[in-house]
């Protein structure tokens, strides 16, 4: 027949865990480190358990919590976040008590979030936080309470354009993180694609001939006009019909008598070409 200590000692030979355990909190809600310890109870529920705990930094263990017989469960919330601490337990009854489990250590998880972030690129921008506390340019890190929920924007500056995140965050869209750690996000910035100002080059045609152009675009007599990008270099060709001469250019700069007039368009331009003599179009 198995003695009752015997017995005792038995149903405590068995992996003890300390299992770190967070949860995370809405903004403004207080946040606890805590860690759990559980085992397995092979007594059929008689057994009370005595759990034991020490720093990590030391080696006196000293008693924690007497748990009623039929729990295999204790949730430590007298830590302090980031520091270890370790746990054994032994079960006993009026018969006596048996050995200690086996030792489990565990870390409890900080009690605060450090966000950090950064930019990258070839563009420039800022980032900002809600609740406050970050202003990225000047203030690029906060810590708030662990479980905050932080919501990061990112805003270009003239001539950039955010491409998006990376590290704790991904896409474009504003990022919202929650953690009860330190946490990095980089916001990537662009150079805009330059925008063009557009300007129409119109043609004015007197008499029996055709203008066409060099980009395509116009051929006037039909169509007289098209807008081209600023800076943008039109040759105008001048063709009479059968009988007529083309008698010359003005505006736009063209040389008065040559039959091509050479355009760059900086503004909204005008040219006229004349025509005499012959049959019209």
């Amino acid at each position: 027949m198995v003695s009752s200590l015997r017995f005792l000692a038995a149903i405590t030979r068995f992996p003890l865990f300390a299992l770190a355990s967070t949860t995370l909190f809405g903004a403004g809600e207080t946040v606890g480190a805590q860690l759990t310890a559980s085992w397995a109870d092979n007594s059929g529920g008689v057994a009370t358990t005595q759990l034991e705990r020490r720093l990590g930094t030391d080696t006196t263990y000293a008693v924690l919590a007497t748990v009623a017989p039929g729990l295999t469960t204790y949730v430590d919330t007298s830590v302090s976040g980031g520091l270890t601490y370790c746990y054994r337990a032994a079960a006993y009854d009026s018969a006596g008590i048996s050995a200690y489990s086996n030792e489990a250590c565990g870390t409890a998880p900080s009690s605060s979030e450090v966000v950090t972030v950064g930019t990258a690129g070839t563009g420039t921008g800022m980032v900002t936080s809600m609740p406050a506390g970050i202003d990225c340019g000047p203030t690029c890190s906060a810590t708030y309470s662990a479980g905050t929920v932080v919501r990061l924007a990112a805003a270009p500056a003239t001539n950039s354009t955010f491409t998006g995140w990376s590290g704790a965050c991904t896409g474009t869209a504003a990022c919202t993180i929650a953690s009860n750690r330190t946490i990095t996000a980089i916001a990537n910035f662009g150079i805009a694609a330059t925008s063009i100002a557009t300007y129409t080059l119109r043609v004015a045609k007197s008499g029996p001939g055709t203008v066409t152009s060099l980009p395509t675009g116009i051929r006037c007599g039909s169509d007289c006009s098209d807008p081209y990008p600023s800076g943008t270099v039109v040759t105008l060709t001048a063709t009479p019909n059968r009988g007529a001469v083309f008698t010359g250019w003005s505006g736009g700069g063209c040389a008065r008598t040559s039959v091509t007039c050479t355009v760059t368009v900086k503004s909204a331009t005008a040219v006229s070409a004349t025509f005499k003599g012959g049959s019209k179009n």
